[in-house]
């Protein structure tokens, strides 16, 4: 599973649907398929949705912009601003977006994970980890509130 770190406004865009390609300057290591926990940055700071990775792309940056431009819910300037000077630029494709009912806020997941500190652009998480989030993200398992804990059903 990749954790990825998005800015607040890029990450409700992702939840409305509005973005569907999130932009990089490093391409992950991650199989297509796998799930993705989108991780709200400042002042959030909190899981908020997962999605399915349907593919990486990596391209020059002004043939990625072709592919990507109505897809990815940012400008052609803050586009280019933010791809200046790299050789190549990578679209991580998202597919079935869900957010959560109760977001994972930061200090669930540093009680959890010891030691854990949001990533600056993604990380990989170990088995227990995903686990967690799935666990945390499943309204399947039992009816939790906003606070993590069960409430009988």
């Amino acid at each position: 599973m990749l954790f990825i770190s998005i800015h607040p406004r890029y990450a409700q865009a992702i939840i409305e649907g509005r973005k569907t390609v999130e932009l990089r300057k490093r391409r992950p290591r991650a199989e297509m398929g796998s799930m993705v926990a989108i991780y709200a940055t400042m002042p959030q700071c909190e899981v908020v949705a997962t999605a399915i990775l349907n593919r990486v792309e990596v391209k020059e940056p002004d043939r990625l912009w072709h592919d990507v431009r109505t897809k990815a819910a940012v400008t052609k300037h803050a586009y280019d601003t933010y791809f200046a000077g790299a050789d190549l630029a990578v679209g991580i494709h998202l597919s079935q977006i869900r957010q959560l009912d109760c977001p994972i806020p930061l200090s669930d997941l540093r009680e959890s994970w010891q030691g854990f500190q949001p990533p600056q652009q993604y990380r990989y998480l170990s088995a227990r980890e995903q686990e967690f989030i799935s666990l945390r993200g499943s309204t399947q398992i039992a009816s939790l509130s906003c606070t993590g804990s069960a409430e009988h059903v």
